[in-house]
């Protein structure tokens, strides 16, 4: 688990309500705290995939030829229920026909999967040799007699040169079927695709441009990025997308995307507009992502395609738009997001080497805000430590509240990990704590563990959880309650 895995409906977020792992506290019994944690859990705004009528897949190598739509496929087709590990509604509204909120748990890893003739996950190990990896180009140079400088490859040339790179994915989980769009990245089949396109899936079908269908792997999965990487072994060489460099993207210059809006019935659509803004911070329940937006047109079906330059390289992962939801009554237009190429390249990259990112940097324990009425000691109340993270041996304890990393003052959770973030799995952190027990400052130092290494839950929380509830509920409280909160 990453630092302060808080579940999204709890308001009071107790070791009992969450099932962490903590220790005895060393603190009397108090009144429980009234302010609801800040989640520092990784998320990420997305798209819902546009949910399809039960879908019959054909045999490899043929058009696709599915049922099209009883209901209008902008988004009135049925919607399967909300898993319930999904968190509360986004911040901002998402996609105004669909749109949901995913609780991250930071690099998780579905792994190198094939599936069973009975539609079951297996996990498969990855074969050794030469894997491809994301491939960032420069700006071409272009013949001048054919190509304005200005405005770049004409739209009808760009659709040509992408649209054979562009594919639809069919995701079948137990709720039902849903499509998103994805990227070729190589010519022997690697496909990039968002997360929440194929998550949970107990099958995958992709189909070409040309109406061609292949099964599909899922290779590796981030619920961190919104990135997942699949697989498909066609029988020759596809066409591969061209790459471009998002870091030279500049606002006003023309942007292309290319997906499945809708879904396969619209499949290879083409969308134009402007690159809006780079290096938006977008804001979705306390995750802060920094994205391309674009006024190209972008709706659900689209998760997972690309965002092109005028040069025709795609240089975003298409991913989120803003509805109308998210300002009240006000009407808007026009808000795309894209995952820059540049930032999920590595991601891309670390998913077909390993099946999942490694060494992203966790301390191994849950919190909360917390401050003294008078201010002199605010920070992170550490609620549990996984068992598994180096800093459950190294002096940490439940009910510490951590002030100070690396000499740094750090009220909140987000000052915690803005840290914690530019390091990496097994970097050492001083943590200066005030330990309640005895009313001091304490000077600490933690190895970060690898975040994959805490993935699951902690073995040690269930017979935790259970002696919690046999001495009737957690007894750990905010120390500061007496102080007036």
């Amino acid at each position: 688990m990453d630092d302060f895995n808080h579940n999204n409906n709890n308001t009071n977020m107790t070791p009992e309500s969450r099932g962490d792992e903590h220790t005895e506290p060393q603190q009397p019994t108090m009144e429980q705290p009234t302010e609801e944690p800040r989640y520092t859990e990784p998320r990420t705004p997305y798209q819902t995939p546009v949910q399809h009528p039960p879908y019959h897949q054909t045999t490899q190598q043929q058009s696709y030829s599915g049922a099209p739509y009883a209901q209008d496929p902008m988004g009135e087709a049925p919607q399967p229920p909300k898993k319930k590990k999904h968190g509360k509604a986004v911040v901002i509204g998402l996609c105004s026909v669909a749109a949901a909120c995913l609780l991250f748990a930071g690099g998780a890893m579905i792994g190198h999967l094939v599936y069973t003739d009975d539609g079951s996950a297996v996990k498969a190990s990855a074969q050794a040799g030469d894997l491809p990896t994301v491939q960032i180009n420069q700006t071409p140079d272009l013949d001048p007699d054919n190509y304005d400088v200005v405005n770049g490859l004409a739209g009808e040339e760009i659709y040509k040169k992408v649209s054979p790179s562009i594919v639809s994915v069919i995701a079948t989980t137990a709720s039902g079927t849903g499509s998103g769009s994805g990227v070729i990245m190589s010519e022997d089949g690697y496909i990039i695709t968002n997360n929440h396109v194929v998550e949970d899936a107990q099958s995958v079908t992709v189909q070409l441009s040309d109406g061609t269908q292949y099964d599909a792997t899922i290779v590796g999965t981030d619920e961190q990025t919104d990135l997942a990487v699949i697989k498909v072994e066609p029988e020759s060489k596809l066409t591969a997308a061209e790459f471009g460099d998002s870091d030279e993207l500049q606002p006003g210059e023309y942007a292309y995307a290319i997906g499945s809006p809708g879904g396969v019935q619209f499949a290879n659509t083409i969308t134009g507009g402007r690159i809006s803004a780079i290096n938006r911070d977008v804001t979705i329940n306390d995750r802060v992502m920094t994205l391309i937006q674009t006024d190209a047109s972008i709706n659900p079906g689209n998760s997972g395609g690309a965002l092109i330059n005028k040069y025709g390289q795609v240089v975003g992962i298409t991913s989120a738009k803003l509805s109308s939801s998210g300002f009240g009554e006000a009407s808007v237009e026009g808000m795309g997001f894209a995952i820059p190429i540049n930032t999920a390249k590595e991601v891309v990259d670390e998913l077909i080497s390993n099946g999942y990112v490694a060494g992203r940097p966790s301390i191994g324990i849950t919190g909360s805000n917390v401050e003294s009425a008078d201010g002199s000691i605010a920070g992170v109340q550490v609620y549990s430590i996984d068992s598994r993270a180096k800093a459950a041996s190294e002096g940490l304890q439940v009910g510490d509240i951590i002030t100070a990393v690396n000499g740094t003052p750090t009220p909140t959770m987000d000052d915690i990990n803005a840290i914690k973030e530019d390091m990496k799995a097994g970097d050492k952190l001083t943590l200066t704590v005030y330990r309640i027990s005895t009313g001091k400052m304490v000077n600490l130092t933690v190895t970060l563990t690898d975040a994959h290494d805490l993935e699951g839950d902690d073995p040690a929380a269930e017979s935790n959880q259970n002696s919690q509830s046999s001495n009737g509920g957690s007894q750990y409280q905010n120390p500061f309650s007496y102080f007036g909160w």
